[in-house]
C-alpha cells in the first residue's frame, strides 16, 4: 500500500510540474515593467458600495444564451479629466490628484457617476491599500487597489445635486502599502496609474454649450482638447494670422493646459471643437452656416453637433478688422463660476501666483492638515513665480513648519524639502521621545526656484525599529507617526525682477519676449515665421502660439512671415530643419553641420497616417512607464538609417569636439584626476587660497570670453556650439538679441553651478523686457515629426521643465534635456527703482562670484592705500 501511495504521489507531482511548465509566466516586476500590450476593454470592478440592482430579464437571458454585448453598451462615454502638471500617477504611500472639471447646467443634472480606470504596481498590497474618490469635498466611494496585471474600472454613483454648473473639484486619493517590504526605499515602488482614456465623470453630452461655457468642451483620451481649424483651401497669410489668433482665444477661454491644433477637415466625436475663422466671403459655402443668418458685423457663434461632427465655433465678420474684433470678443468671454472648491482648484491648477514680499500659509495653497501612519509622507504644492524673476543666491524663502512626530523613530528620520526635483534642505528629527513644533524654520535658497511654475515637495522620512520585522498585523502598525498642519507657512522675500536672456524658462512662464504691451506704438509686432506653411508646420505653430497665450494670459498679436532672415522684432521660428538657413541655426548657438549629421536620415522619412496619428496609443506598457499619452512619434514609411559622422568644419575647430562629446560617452577619470579632485575636496573652499583661486579662475574665464569676442570681431572662428542630443526629435533654442533700453554695463565671472560666464544689466523702459532681435527656434527633422513633437512638448508635465538656452526633446517618451547658456543678459523690467536695482545687482554678483571677489579685493586695496596715506600724515617722524 505504501508503495502504491508513493507511486500515486509521484504521478500527481509530475502532472503538476507539467502544468506549471506549460503555463506562460507574466513578465512583471515590483517596478511594474512588462511587455507592451495593447489596451483592451477592461473588466468592470466592484467598489465597496451597496450592491447594484439586478439586470433586466432580457439582459439576463441574453447573457445566459451567450449573446455578446458591444463595448459601447458595457462602458458608456465619460467626460474625461483635463491634463495637468502632475500627470495621472498616484505614487508613494499617500498621494492625491485633483482635476477641475467644468460642466454645463444640463450635464450637472440627472444620474451621474465618477468612473476611475486604473492600473497598479504588483507590489501594492490590496488588503491594506485603497483608492477613493471625492467630488467638491464629498467622499463618494472607495475600493481596494488590486489591478497589477490589467486595467480595472470602478464607478461611484454621485448623490443628486452634488455636481453644479461651472467648475467642480474632482479628487482621487490613494493609500498604498507594500506587500512584503516595510523599508522607506520600498515606498518608491508603490504606484497607481490612472488611465485618462476611460476615467472621468459619466455625464451627458453638453447640448447647451454657448460662448460662456466653452470650458465644458471635452478633452480627448490623452487629456488634451483637440481644436480642428476648418480649412478647405490654402489660406492667405493674413487669414492664417487670424486663425492662429482665434486658436489662442479659445485656449484662454477654455483655460486649457494642453491644446492640440490641427488644420483640415472637421473633427468628429464628443471630444474637441471645430473652429471656422474668416470673413463672410472667405467662409461662404461651408456646411451648416445657414444657421447663422446674415453677417453684418463682428460675429462669434457656436453651432451645435450635427451627426458625428463636433461643435463648430464660427468667428467671422464682413472685413478682416471685424474678424479681429470678434477674436477680441471671444477672448474676453468665458466663465469662472462653479462650486467654491472647483473655482479655487481652477485657479490653483496653474500654481499660486507669487510676486515677492508675501507670507503664504499652506491652507491658501490647497494643502490640508493630516495625520500619517506610514514611512514616507510627501506633501506637495505649486507656486508660480513671475516670468522676469532672477533665480540667484541673494535671498532665501523661509519655510516655517508646524506639526509633530511620534516617539520611537529611528535616528535617520528627517524632513527633506525638494524644489523642482532638486534637494533644497534636509532637517533631522532628533528626539526619540517625539516633538511638537509650531515654527521650525527651514531656509530655501532662491537659486533653486525658476520663472513660472515651481513644484515644492516636503517629505518626512519616518522609519521605526518595527519596520525591520515588517509585521503589518502588529497593534502599532497603524499608529500615527507624523502630524502635518496647514498652518505651515512660506515667507517669500522681495524678488529681483529682470529677464534673463537667453532663458527658455521666461518663454514658457510668460511668453517672453513675445508678450508685448497692447499699445502698437510701443514696438514692432512679434513675428511668427513659417518658412514652409504646410499643414503639419502650421498645426505645430498654432499649438505653440496657444500655449504661449496661456502663459501670457492674453492673445499674442503675431505677424506671420516666411523669411527668418529679416531682423527687427521678436521672432518665433517654427519649421523643419531643411527649411532653415545656417544663419538661423547659428543665431541660437547651434552648429548646422552637427544638426545635419544627426538628422540626415530622419529628415527623409514620411509619416504613415493611422487611427492614432501623433496622439500615441494607450498600452499597458505606456501606463506602467507613466509616459504622457501624446508623447509618441508616428510610424514612418522609410526606415531611419544611421547618419554619417559629422565632417570637421575648418571655420570652427571647436565644433567636432562638441559633436564627439555629445555622441560619445564621457571618458573615465584617470588616477591623477581622481587624486586631484579628492585633494581639492579635502582642502575645502572656505579658505582664503581657495577663494583667491576661484577669483583667478573667474577672471581667467572673463579674459577668455573677451579674447573670443575679439577673435570673432576680427573674423576668427566662432565659439563652441551648443552640444546636441542625438536622440532628440525636437530642438527648442533661444538666441539673445540686443536688449532695448538705455544704459548698459558688463562684467564677467564664473557662475558656479549656473553656467553664467558673462552678464549684462540693462535698464529698460516698461517694455516687458523684450529683446529687440530675440529669436526662439523650434525645429524637427521633418514636418510630421515637428507636429508630433510639439504635441508632446506642450504637455504640462514636459512644458514645465523647459529651461536654459536650448532644450532637446525625445518625443517617443517625453524626455527633455536642457543646456544652460554660457552668457546671459539681464534686462531690467521694473524701471530704475533703487530697491529693484539693488536686488538685481545682488543677483548678478551672486551669479558672478569671481567679479565679487575681484571687487572686494579692489575695495580692500583702496582702503589700504587710503589708510596708509592718512597714517603717513599723522604722528612724528623718526629721524
Amino acid at each position: 500500500m505504501r508503495r502504491e501511495a508513493a507511486m500515486i504521489l509521484r504521478r500527481v507531482a509530475a502532472l503538476l510540474l507539467a502544468i506549471l511548465l506549460t503555463t506562460p509566466a507574466l513578465a512583471q516586476s515590483f517596478l511594474g515593467t512588462g511587455p507592451a500590450e495593447r489596451l483592451t476593454l477592461p473588466p468592470a470592478g466592484e467598489p465597496l458600495r451597496p450592491p447594484a440592482p439586478k439586470p433586466p430579464p432580457a439582459e439576463t437571458e441574453a447573457a445566459r444564451r451567450g449573446v455578446p454585448m458591444t463595448a459601447a453598451a458595457a462602458v458608456a462615454a465619460a467626460r474625461r479629466f483635463p491634463a495637468g502638471t502632475r500627470g495621472y500617477r498616484l505614487a508613494g504611500e499617500e498621494d492625491s490628484l485633483q482635476f477641475p472639471v467644468y460642466l454645463t447646467e444640463a450635464q450637472a443634472r440627472g444620474q451621474t457617476k465618477l468612473r476611475v480606470s486604473y492600473l497598479s504596481a504588483i507590489s501594492v498590497a490590496p488588503e491594506a491599500s485603497e483608492l477613493s474618490g471625492s467630488v467638491n469635498g464629498t467622499k463618494v466611494g472607495w475600493t481596494r487597489i488590486q489591478a497589477p496585471g490589467a486595467v480595472k474600472v470602478v464607478e461611484f454613483p454621485l448623490p443628486e445635486g452634488l455636481l453644479k454648473a461651472g467648475y467642480n473639484a474632482v479628487s482621487l486619493a490613494a493609500s498604498q502599502r507594500h506587500r512584503v517590504d516595510c523599508s522607506t526605499e520600498a515606498t518608491y515602488e508603490l504606484w497607481t496609474q490612472i488611465d485618462p482614456s476611460r476615467s472621468g465623470l459619466v455625464v451627458g453630452q453638453a447640448g447647451d454649450l454657448d460662448l460662456k461655457t466653452l470650458a465644458a468642451l471635452e478633452p480627448d483620451e490623452s487629456g488634451a482638447l483637440p481644436i480642428g481649424v476648418l480649412l478647405a483651401e490654402r489660406p492667405s497669410p493674413e487669414r492664417l494670422e487670424r486663425m492662429i489668433g482665434a486658436v489662442q482665444a479659445v485656449a484662454l477661454v477654455g483655460r486649457l493646459a494642453r491644446p492640440a491644433v490641427t488644420f483640415g477637415p472637421a473633427l468628429s466625436g464628443r471630444a474637441g471643437l471645430n473652429l471656422l475663422v474668416g470673413t463672410a466671403a472667405e467662409i461662404r459655402g461651408t456646411e451648416g452656416l445657414e444657421e447663422l443668418g446674415p453677417v453684418t458685423g463682428p460675429r462669434v457663434a457656436l453651432l451645435g453637433p450635427r451627426g458625428s461632427r463636433a461643435p463648430v465655433l464660427v468667428v467671422t465678420g464682413t472685413s478682416a478688422a471685424e474678424v479681429r474684433q470678434a477674436i477680441a470678443t471671444l477672448a474676453a468671454s468665458g466663465d469662472g463660476s462653479g462650486t467654491p472648491a472647483g473655482s479655487r482648484l481652477a485657479e490653483l491648477t496653474r500654481g499660486y501666483p507669487v510676486r515677492g514680499g508675501e507670507s503664504l500659509t499652506l491652507d491658501q495653497l490647497g494643502v490640508a492638515s493630516r495625520e500619517f501612519n506610514g514611512r514616507l509622507l510627501r506633501v506637495g504644492f505649486d507656486l508660480r513665480f513671475p516670468a522676469d524673476f532672477v533665480p540667484a543666491d541673494y535671498g532665501k524663502v523661509m519655510l516655517h513648519l508646524a506639526g509633530g512626530y511620534a516617539a520611537g523613530l529611528e535616528p535617520s528620520a528627517r524632513i527633506v524639502v525638494d524644489i523642482n526635483g532638486r534637494n533644497a534642505a534636509s532637517v533631522p528629527l532628533p528626539y526619540s521621545r517625539g516633538e511638537v513644533f509650531t515654527d521650525s524654520a527651514i531656509p530655501l535658497p532662491l537659486s533653486l526656484w525658476r520663472p513660472g511654475l515651481n513644484r515644492v515637495e516636503i517629505s518626512a522620512q519616518l522609519p521605526t525599529a518595527a519596520d525591520r520585522t515588517c509585521d503589518t498585523l502588529a497593534p502599532g502598525a497603524r499608529r500615527a507617526r507624523f502630524l502635518f498642519l496647514d498652518r505651515t507657512r512660506l515667507d517669500v522675500p522681495a524678488l529681483a525682477r529682470a529677464v534673463r536672456s537667453p532663458d527658455l524658462a521666461a518663454v514658457k512662464a510668460g511668453a517672453v519676449p513675445f508678450a508685448t504691451p497692447g499699445d502698437p506704438a510701443s514696438g514692432p509686432r512679434p513675428r511668427l515665421i513659417l518658412p514652409t506653411p504646410d499643414r503639419d508646420s502650421a498645426s505645430a505653430a498654432a499649438t505653440l502660439a496657444a500655449r504661449l497665450a496661456i502663459a501670457a494670459g492674453r492673445v499674442i498679436d503675431f505677424a506671420l512671415g516666411s523669411d527668418e532672415r529679416e531682423a527687427g522684432g521678436a521672432r518665433l521660428v517654427v519649421a523643419p530643419i531643411r527649411a532653415l538657413t545656417p544663419a538661423t541655426l547659428e543665431a541660437v548657438g547651434l552648429d548646422p553641420a552637427q544638426v545635419r549629421a544627426i538628422w540626415e536620415g530622419r529628415a527623409e522619412t514620411v509619416a504613415t497616417p493611422g487611427p492614432f496619428g501623433a496622439e500615441g496609443v494607450v498600452t499597458l506598457d505606456r501606463l506602467r512607464r507613466n509616459l504622457p499619452m501624446r508623447c509618441a512619434l508616428p510610424a514612418f514609411t522609410t526606415p531611419l538609417r544611421n547618419a554619417a559622422p559629422a565632417a570637421p568644419v575648418p571655420a570652427a575647430p571647436a565644433t567636432p569636439v562638441a559633436a564627439a562629446a555629445a555622441a560619445a560617452p564621457a571618458p573615465a577619470d584617470s588616477d591623477a584626476d581622481l587624486v586631484a579632485r579628492w585633494d581639492e575636496s579635502a582642502r575645502g573652499f572656505g579658505t582664503v587660497p581657495a577663494v583667491l583661486a576661484n577669483a583667478w579662475e573667474g577672471l581667467s574665464r572673463r579674459a577668455a570670453d573677451l579674447r573670443d569676442l575679439a577673435a570673432r570681431a576680427a573674423g576668427g572662428p566662432a565659439p563652441e556650439a551648443v552640444p546636441l542630443n542625438p536622440r532628440a526629435s525636437l530642438i527648442v533654442a533661444q538666441g539673445g538679441g540686443q536688449a532695448s533700453g538705455q544704459g548698459s554695463g558688463q562684467a564677467g565671472g564664473g557662475g558656479a553651478g549656473q553656467g553664467v560666464g558673462q552678464a549684462a544689466i540693462q535698464a529698460a523702459s516698461r517694455d516687458a523686457g523684450r529683446g529687440e532681435d530675440g529669436i526662439v527656434l523650434v525645429t524637427a527633422p521633418n514636418p510630421s515629426m515637428l507636429r508630433a513633437s510639439v504635441s508632446c512638448l506642450v504637455d504640462p508635465v514636459v512644458w514645465t521643465n523647459l529651461t536654459g538656452q536650448a532644450a532637446f526633446l525625445d518625443a517617443s517618451d517625453g524626455s527633455l534635456t536642457t543646456v544652460q547658456p554660457a552668457r546671459v543678459g539681464l534686462i531690467e523690467t521694473q524701471g530704475r527703482g533703487l530697491t529693484n536695482l539693488r536686488l538685481v545687482a545682488a543677483a548678478w554678483l551672486s551669479l558672478n562670484p569671481g567679479a565679487y571677489v575681484a571687487m572686494t579685493l579692489v575695495m580692500a586695496l583702496c582702503l589700504g592705500l587710503a589708510t596708509t596715506s592718512l597714517v603717513r600724515q599723522l604722528g612724528r617722524r623718526n629721524t
